[in-house]
């Protein structure tokens, strides 16, 4: 008898031992081998909910892809094309911000190389040498989109500031390319099965563009939110300016979100926009204790589109 309970004991911590390297072995497969901080790569425990789906089926809305939700129980307001694969422009800088904030402090400072300040068409005008915080570079990507800010990011999360004394500034490739490989295994991790990402930017590419869906956007934007509420109240900033310090010039910047003007109670949260992804939005509102989160893909304006479902969703929540 006791020969079969010691044989028992040693199966069951054998079994054990196998799931833990195996969770051990997934969890190195997603973190990078340069990052030490203490940091992990955090999971997604919400999704929206297609099941429950509200629309009115006589609103006409031209975007390809649409999805607009209560953010809180996940409830659909409306959908459209919620799982088709869509470019979408500078929306892929909300996935560069969350990496960056898990791999990075407020505070830690980035270098600005010759490479990322020359970044076209959208930018804050960084010039090479000078370092800005990862907020600072925040307030960048959110007002004006920043192509600059998002490179400078790319380059310099997974390495200390370095230097060569009397030389400019150069950004290491390697770095940004294994940024870019985090962005993708954050999106597989929070089960955003239809999305790719080429760049930090969401720039068009000649080889191929970043994408993703409306629904995929939907669980990254609800994450970023939920896990880092500071990033609201940069989206929601309508004028800033950056005071002028002993590693930086000062920076004078507006948003460029229309709605946080033109509709009450929205928070911000990030546009975009290429020939080829045509008008993109992510948008946040909050009223009465209640949240609506809403993607626009594809869309030729966005606007008053986005005006419409918020009005739907909102009147939904109220009913």
């Amino acid at each position: 008898m006791k020969k079969y309970l010691i044989l028992a004991i040693l199966l069951i911590i054998f079994d054990s031992l196998l799931i833990f390297d195996t969770i051990h072995k997934f969890n190195s497969e997603l973190a990078s081998p340069l990052t030490k901080r203490g940091k992990i790569l955090g999971t997604n425990i919400w999704i929206p909910n297609m099941n429950l789906v509200v629309q009115a089926s006589d609103m006409e809305i031209n975007a390809k892809g649409v999805l607009f939700i209560d953010s809180i129980n996940g409830k659909v307001f409306f959908s459209k094309n919620p799982h088709q694969k869509l470019p979408i422009a500078s929306l892929v800088k909300v996935m560069t911000v969350l990496v960056a904030l898990e791999y990075k402090d407020w505070e830690d400072e980035y270098l600005v190389s010759d490479g990322a300040a020359g970044m076209e068409p959208d930018k804050m005008l960084l010039i090479p040498g000078e370092k800005l915080t990862l907020e600072e570079l925040l307030y960048g990507i959110f007002l004006i989109s920043a192509n600059d800010a998002a490179e400078v990011i790319a380059e310099g999360t997974l390495r200390p500031i370095r230097m060569t004394q009397g030389k400019q500034a150069q950004g290491k490739q390697g770095d940004r390319e294994e940024f870019i490989q985090l962005m993708n295994a954050k999106a597989k991790q929070l089960g955003m099965q239809n999305t790719y990402f080429v760049n930090p930017t969401g720039l068009d590419e000649d080889s191929g563009n970043s994408y993703s869906t409306a629904y995929d956007l939907a669980v990254l934007t609800r994450y970023l939110v939920k896990n880092y509420p500071e990033v609201v109240e940069i989206s929601q900033t309508e004028h800033i300016i950056l005071p002028a310090t002993a590693t930086h010039q000062d920076y004078d910047m507006y948003s460029g979100i229309n709605l946080l003007t033109t509709y009450p109670g929205v928070v911000g949260f990030k546009t975009g926009y290429t020939p080829e992804a045509g008008l993109t939005l992510i948008t946040l509102a909050r009223k009465n204790g209640q949240e609506v989160l809403g993607v626009l893909l594809g869309s030729e304006n966005r606007r008053e589109e986005a005006k419409e479902l918020l009005d739907y969703s909102f009147k939904k929540l109220g009913s």
